[in-house]
């Protein structure tokens, strides 16, 4: 990634042996170059997370349609977009990985003359306990 060095005007990066390549703001249009790539850089950054955020999106839609028994498609996963130092661009999997649509849990059938037990209402518990404290702070209300 190409970034501005301590002096705030002279950008750099790193190559892969290690070496610092670095340009001044007057030496031109090498400078210019560096400045689009950084520029590029910056908006592939911006486009892989708003990418991120729209599979997430399909992903919990998909994911709520499973959940509730349905049969969808899981959504395509995108690819990241990386752009070099030197202004090559390259798509690779996001790095840490997108989730996964995640498949429904078997249902379990009763045995055959089993009961089925309700599962209590913790909301309508909540609004009883609630009351309660209320009619006994307030007799007259």
């Amino acid at each position: 990634m190409i970034q501005y060095d301590k002096d705030g005007v002279t950008l750099f990066y790193v190559d892969a042996n290690g070496k610092k390549c670095s340009h001044n703001l007057m030496e031109g249009a090498p400078y210019s170059d560096m400045v689009i790539v950084r520029d590029a850089q910056l908006q592939a950054i911006r486009e892989n997370t708003q990418t991120a955020a729209n599979y997430e999106t399909a992903l919990a839609n998909a994911q709520v349609s499973v959940d509730a028994g349905h049969t969808v498609p899981a959504p395509a996963k995108p690819l990241m977009k990386v752009v070099g130092d030197t202004g090559d661009t390259t798509f690779l999997p996001f790095d840490p990985p997108l989730k996964d649509l995640v498949p429904a849990a078997p249902t379990k059938s009763l045995p055959s003359g089993g009961i089925k037990v309700e599962t209590p209402d913790k909301q309508a518990i909540l609004y009883n306990m609630v009351f309660a404290m209320f009619r006994k702070m307030f007799p007259d209300a």
